[in-house]
C-alpha cells in the first residue's frame, strides 16, 4: 500500500511540474493614453506571469518589468494628434456633432513614415530578427501596427478599448445592423426612433467610408514604404485578425450579435484593490457625509476647464456636506473651499473602492465607467467624445446615474444634479443591482483574454473562428445577387402573366366578333 501511495505522489508531483507549452507574444500599443493601455497592461502581465516570453512596446513602460516580461520605451515617439494636446473646450467644440467626431478620428488616424522612422524602439524592432508566436495590438485609430504582423509573419490579435467600431466588425464578418446598433460616436441606445436610425445609419455609413478611403489607405501607403511595394495590401491585412478583443459587456453596453472571433473582456484590468496612498486615505476616511470622486479621465485634463466651468463645479461643491477628492493637474486650484482635496495623479481603482466614495463625476470613459460599476458607485458623467455620451446614457438607462451635458454646465444645474444623486438612495441602490450583474460571469475576464490569446496560439491563429463573411464580396454579403434574382423572376413572371392575359383577352374578343349578331338575322328575314 505504501509503494502504490509513493508511486502515485511521485507521479502526481511529476505532473504538477511539467512545465507548460511557453510562447514569444509580441506587443505593441503605441496610443499615449493610460486608459488605453491599461487593460493590455494587465494581460501581458498575466501572461508573463504564466510563463510566456512577452515584449511590450508602449509609452509607459515599468521601470521594473516581472520576469519574463520585456519592456520597451515609446513615450517620445508620436505617431499621430493626439486629444490630449487639446483643452477640453477645444475638444468639445471639435466634437459638436458626431459627424464631426468621425472626421476628427479620421485625421488623427494618420500616421506618417516619418513618425515611424524617428521612434528608435520601433525602428530596432524593425530591424531585429526574433521570432514570435504572436502579435497583439490596439485597432482604436490606426492599423498601421500590423506591419509588424508581416515583418515577424505570425497571427496577431487585435482589441479596442470600448465598443466595436463598425469597420472592427466588417473585417470580423460579424452582423452590425445600425437598425440597434449604435455607432460608437451617435450617443444612442439600441432603442432607436425613425429619426435617430437614419442618422445612426448615416453615421455608420460615413464613419465606415472615411475609414477606408482615408485611415486605411494612408496606414497602407506608410506600412509599404517601411516594408517595401510587395507587402500585402492593409485591407487584406486587416481581414486576417485571428481574434479581437472589446471592452464591452452585455451588463452595460449596448447588446449586440457578436461573432465566435469577438471576445468581450471588459473589466480585465480591474485587480483586487491595494491600500490607499495616506493622505488620500485620511482625507477619505475622516469624512462624515462621503466622498465625491472627480475625474476627467487621462486624455481630457480637468485644469483645461474654462473658468465658467471650473467656478461652477467649485460653486456646488462648497454647497454640499460630503468632502471632494479632484483630480487636478496644475499645482493650485483658485477658489477651492475646504472639503475639496485635489491631486494630480490617484489610483482611480483603489479610490473606487473605498466604500465610503458616494458619487464619481466623469467624462463616461469606459475603463473609469468599468471600475465604477464594478464597486456600485453611481456616476454624474460629462461625455465629450467619442463612446462616452453612449456610456453614460447607459448608466443613465440603468437608473445608476445621470448625464450632464458639458454645454449647459451652471452652477445651479450642478449642484442639482450633484444633490440629487447624493440625496437620492436609488442611485446606489441601482448601482450596486448593475455591478451584481457585471461581476456575474462563468471566467474572469482576465483569465478569458489569457485563454484566448493561448488559444489562437495553439490553433496556428484560429482560421476556424473566421466567417466565411470575412470573404465574401459585398454583393454576396448584401444578397445583392439573390435580390436582383428574385427580382428579374418576379418582374419576368408579371410579363409573361400580362402577355399571356393580354393573348387570352385577345382571342376572347376575337371570338365574340366573330359571332352574327341576332338583330342582322332579323334583318335579312324580313
Amino acid at each position: 500500500m505504501t509503494v502504490i501511495f509513493l508511486i502515485l505522489f511521485c507521479s502526481f508531483t511529476c505532473l504538477c511540474w511539467l512545465p507548460a507549452q511557453s510562447y514569444k507574444i509580441l506587443g505593441v500599443f503605441p496610443f499615449p493614453s493610460r486608459s488605453h493601455y491599461a487593460m493590455m497592461d494587465v494581460i501581458m502581465a498575466k501572461l508573463a506571469e504564466k510563463g510566456h516570453s512577452v515584449s511590450v512596446y508602449s509609452p509607459y513602460p515599468k521601470i521594473k518589468p516581472a520576469a519574463n516580461l520585456r519592456e520597451f520605451s515609446l513615450a517620445n515617439c508620436t505617431l499621430s494628434t493626439q486629444p490630449a494636446d487639446m483643452s477640453i473646450d477645444t475638444l468639445n467644440s471639435l466634437m459638436a456633432s458626431p459627424l464631426m467626431s468621425v472626421f476628427f478620428m479620421s485625421t488623427m488616424s494618420n500616421v506618417s513614415v516619418e513618425s515611424i522612422r524617428k521612434c528608435e524602439a520601433i525602428q530596432q524592432l524593425l530591424e531585429s530578427d526574433e521570432t514570435f508566436d504572436l502579435l497583439i495590438t490596439e485597432s482604436f485609430m490606426y492599423d498601421v501596427n500590423l506591419l509588424f504582423a508581416h515583418k515577424f509573419k505570425v497571427p496577431f490579435i487585435a482589441y479596442i478599448p470600448n465598443n466595436l467600431l463598425p469597420w472592427h466588425a466588417d473585417r470580423m464578418g460579424n452582423p452590425s445592423n445600425p437598425s440597434y446598433v449604435p455607432a460608437l460616436v451617435s450617443g444612442y441606445l439600441s432603442s432607436m426612433n425613425f429619426w435617430q436610425r437614419l442618422h445612426n445609419f448615416a453615421l455608420y455609413t460615413t464613419s465606415v467610408v472615411l475609414h477606408n478611403l482615408i485611415t486605411l489607405k494612408q496606414n497602407d501607403e506608410t506600412m509599404k514604404a517601411i516594408l517595401g511595394p510587395n507587402t500585402p495590401s492593409l485591407y487584406e491585412t486587416v481581414r486576417q485578425t485571428s481574434l479581437f478583443f472589446t471592452y464591452t459587456h452585455s451588463s452595460l453596453n449596448p447588446v449586440a450579435p457578436l461573432v465566435p472571433g469577438i471576445v468581450e473582456i471588459a473589466g480585465a484590468h480591474i485587480k483586487r484593490a491595494k491600500p490607499l496612498p495616506s493622505d488620500i486615505e485620511k482625507f477619505i476616511n475622516e469624512s462624515k457625509h462621503g466622498v465625491v470622486y472627480f475625474c476627467m479621465g487621462s486624455l481630457l485634463r480637468s485644469e483645461t476647464f474654462t473658468e465658467e466651468k471650473r467656478d461652477a463645479f467649485l460653486y456646488a461643491f462648497s454647497k454640499i456636506p460630503q468632502r471632494v477628492l479632484w483630480k487636478w493637474e496644475a499645482d493650485n486650484l483658485p477658489g477651492k473651499s475646504d472639503n475639496i482635496m485635489t491631486v494630480k495623479w490617484m489610483p482611480q481603482r483603489d479610490v473606487l473602492a473605498h466604500p465610503n466614495i458616494k458619487l464619481f463625476i466623469s467624462h463616461g470613459g469606459l475603463l473609469g465607467t468599468s471600475e465604477a460599476i464594478y464597486e456600485g458607485v453611481p456616476i454624474l458623467g460629462i461625455p465629450i467624445f467619442g463612446d462616452q455620451k453612449t456610456n453614460v446614457k447607459s448608466i443613465e438607462a440603468n437608473g445608476a446615474g445621470e448625464l450632464l451635458d458639458y454645454n449647459s454646465i451652471t452652477k445651479e444645474i450642478v449642484l442639482e444634479k450633484v444633490q440629487r444623486i447624493l440625496n437620492n438612495p436609488k442611485y446606489m441602490e441601482n448601482a450596486k443591482q448593475l455591478s451584481e450583474r457585471y461581476r456575474d460571469r462563468p471566467m474572469s475576464p482576465l483569465d478569458t483574454a489569457v485563454y484566448w490569446i493561448e488559444y489562437v496560439i495553439r490553433h496556428k491563429g484560429a482560421p476556424h473562428l473566421r466567417t466565411a463573411a470575412v470573404d465574401m464580396p459585398l454583393y454576396q454579403y448584401l444578397l445583392l445577387d439573390v435580390i436582383a434574382f428574385l427580382l428579374v423572376v418576379f418582374i419576368s413572371t408579371l410579363a409573361i402573366l400580362y402577355y399571356i392575359s393580354k393573348f387570352v383577352f385577345k382571342l376572347i374578343t376575337n371570338r365574340s366578333s366573330k359571332k352574327p349578331k341576332k338583330t342582322d338575322k332579323k334583318a335579312k328575314a324580313s
